[in-house]
């Protein structure tokens, strides 16, 4: 997660990086973060929108994933 706009905006960005920054799932969370507390960076729903659905994708895959392995976990740890 280097790539989160911690320090810097995501308008600060080059274009095909920009659009690739959507991705991210903690994007839209931290540049609503900011645009909240300190007035800076740009509020988008959209880029909300989108960490929120990856992030429920990630959360759905890695259940799947645990309910798939769950038997034999223990034996491999």
């Amino acid at each position: 997660m280097y790539a989160t706009p911690v320090i810097y905006p995501t308008s600060a960005l080059p274009g095909f990086f920009k659009n690739l920054a959507v991705y991210n799932p903690l994007t839209g969370i931290f540049e609503c973060f900011k645009y909240a507390w300190l007035g800076i960076g740009s509020f988008s729903p959209v880029m909300l929108i989108t960490s929120t659905i990856i992030i429920f994708l990630l959360l759905m895959i890695g259940t799947l994933t645990f309910n798939k392995v769950e038997k034999t976990f223990m034996d491999t740890v």
